[in-house]
């Protein structure tokens, strides 16, 4: 019973990170720039702070927290709560 449960643990883990990796190669439209968005089913439906590569796909992305911690701050995206 103990494997069971071990291995639900491991597939939800897997599965958690399977979504995050998504966020990576997702299309954006501000081509070497930075930005807020929310995309469905990621992080609850808050957004996340990121830069969009030269092919107009995110490259890095950062969490936030709450709805509104998410700003353009210059030629930087951050996330106030962190």
């Amino acid at each position: 019973m103990k494997s069971i449960s071990l291995a639900a643990i491991i597939m939800s883990v897997a599965a958690m990170v399977a979504a995050d990796t998504k966020i990576i190669g997702h299309a954006c439209s501000n081509t070497n720039h930075v930005g807020c968005q929310t995309i469905s089913g990621h992080n609850n439906g808050l957004p996340f702070a990121y830069t969009c590569g030269p092919k107009n796909k995110i490259t890095s992305y950062l969490d936030c927290t709450c709805s509104s911690c998410c700003q353009v701050q210059g030629t930087n995206a951050v996330c106030l709560n962190k």
